[in-house]
């Protein structure tokens, strides 16, 4: 079979296209100021295109079977953005795969879909999706579009991925946590949090490839069960073979950073991911994967200790770059 894989210059694609190309010809779409060093050595094909430009991406269709969608804006401060980079490119690509005649799409979608709640209660594929964030919205408005199509599709929710590679939240994470031996926490630490590491999540995505009767379904993936931030603490605490010290902010900073978040949305179109970051410690955003489990046979083999562990051992061999 052979394989499109959109991102793969990301944290997530880079994993993806190195294991799916053990078993398939994947192609991957780059775009030609794309940094490729993360694909080189990997048995695979570059094709250069860009999602917002519908024509240069035909080429990169011919002879796909399966697209996976991993592309899309995740950390840009402009609203508009995230309208661009996962709206209007996902129907760019939908439009190509039509006139291709691309079989199958699997789109790594977001957790942030899902209304957010108030009591330890997991979230399912079933539970109710009313997004707060730009992020949020843009991925569900995606998700719709490809509900909309004839091709067959299966999504994927994910919470926060981390692992090898990662950039962005989960680095300040480990910066703070691990290196200062601090973390500031809003609320007593209990509230639910579901993580997945990246080689969890790209077992449960290779599953999919050969499953292609599951058209129409979405599934959740994550670990195998979730954390609270305590918890999270306590393990990298255990890995580090140090005591991290919690400092405990008062609750009404995230309800203050919050309003300041949707404030600077209406009025300059801007976001705030660490606004949104301090908000979700006083919500709880844990997820049961009892459906990928059964139907897809998930069951994720890396548990937080070995995640955390995994992490830091890249992160302290890489600690004189940038990353």
């Amino acid at each position: 079979m052979n394989i499109l894989i959109t991102g793969a210059t990301g944290f997530i694609g880079r994993h993806l296209a190195g294991a799916l190309s053990k078993t398939f010809s994947v192609r991957c779409l780059v775009r030609k100021n794309s940094d490729i060093t993360p694909l080189r050595g990997l048995n695979i094909d570059l094709v250069y295109g860009d999602l917002l430009d519908k024509d240069s991406i035909f080429p990169a269709l011919d002879g796909i079977g399966l697209v996976y969608h991993l592309a899309g804006e995740v950390y840009s401060r402009r609203k508009q953005d995230y309208y661009k980079g996962n709206v209007l490119a996902t129907q760019n690509l939908l439009e190509a795969c039509k006139k291709k005649d691309t079989e199958r799409i699997i789109y790594l979608s977001t957790v942030g879909v899902y209304k957010p709640v108030t009591t330890r209660t997991l979230l399912t594929e079933e539970s109710e999706c009313e997004p707060i964030t730009i992020y949020g919205k843009t991925k569900l408005e995606a998700e719709q579009l490809i509900k909309k199509q004839s091709i067959s599709w299966v999504i994927v929710r994910a919470p926060v991925i981390y692992g090898p590679y990662q950039e962005g939240t989960l680095n300040r994470f480990f910066r703070d946590a691990i290196d200062k031996r601090k973390m500031y926490l809003l609320g007593n630490g209990d509230n639910l949090r579901s993580l997945c590491f990246i080689d969890n999540l790209v077992e449960g995505l290779k599953l999919l490839a050969d499953k292609p009767h599951l058209g129409g379904k979405t599934y959740i993936l994550s670990d195998s069960s979730p954390y609270t931030f305590n918890d999270i603490l306590t393990t990298a605490s255990k890995v580090i073979k140090s005591e991290i010290r919690i400092v405990r902010l008062p609750n009404v900073l995230g309800r203050i950073s919050w309003k300041i978040c949707n404030l600077m949305g209406n009025l300059f179109g801007l976001y705030f991911v660490e606004l949104y970051a301090m908000r979700t410690m006083q919500i709880d955003l844990g997820f049961d994967i009892t459906k990928a489990n059964t139907e897809i046979g998930y069951d994720p083999k890396v548990s937080l200790e070995a995640g955390i562990r995994r992490t830091e051992e890249w992160r302290k061999s890489n600690l004189s770059n940038e990353y």
